[in-house]
Parts: structure tokens; sequence; C-alpha cells
């Protein structure tokens, strides 16, 4: 599986270097449920995608949502387990993150973020 990293396009600054695309129906079934910890430069990037849950969760997750241009619309930190929903309607892409990304990596709407293989 191929890592890539975050970059926040308008700084240029590198936020995370080790997100995986959850591009399959299992990856985007199990994404991060079967870890106990998270880092906060460890991500999984789903697209086509406007909510998340963290029902089975062992871990928060710092949770980033992206529109169809990359810009951020919507930022949730330390997301606790077991939520039913946790989204943004106007979301395409959702980025989950370990928890401390958010501290880490100050972001806001409106910035654009971009995805680079590594």
């Amino acid at each position: 599986m191929s890592m890539w990293l975050v970059r926040n396009a308008n700084t240029g600054r590198v936020l995370a270097w080790r997100v995986r695309r959850a591009d399959n129906w299992l990856e985007r079934t199990v994404g991060f449920l079967p870890r106990t910890s998270i880092a906060p430069e460890e991500g999984l990037w789903f697209e086509h995608c406007h909510a998340v849950h963290t029902l089975g969760m062992r871990t928060p997750l710092d949770v980033v949502f992206l529109d169809k241009d990359m810009r951020v619309v919507k930022v949730e930190s330390n997301v606790t387990p077991h939520k039913l929903y946790v989204g943004a309607h106007n979301a395409y892409t959702v980025a989950e993150f370990g928890p401390g990304f958010v501290k880490a990596n100050p972001i806001s709407p409106g910035d654009q973020l971009a995805l680079e293989p590594v």
C-alpha cells in the first residue's frame, strides 16, 4: 500500500506524511478500527465522502472535511469513539488523522490541502 503526504497548499507546510487512501471497500469499511493508537502524522483519506462514524473505534480522531476543490470546509478535533455521525453536508473528501493533528497543524475553513505521493 502506498503512502501519501498531506500539505497545506496555502503555506507549503507538510501536515501529515503517513497517509493512506481508502480507495476500496475494505479500507473504507475497516479504516482505523483495529488500531488502539494513531499518531498525529498518520491519516486515512476518503474521497467521495461527506461523513464518517467512530463506532467501534478505540481512540479519538481529528477529522478534516474538504470540498471538491480540496478546500477545508470543517475541522473536528478530538472526535471521541462511538459517534454515529461526524460530517459536513458540503464535503467531498474526509480525512481522518490521529489525535493531536489539529493542535499541531492549525488549519481553518478555506485553507486548501494537497495530497501528494511520498
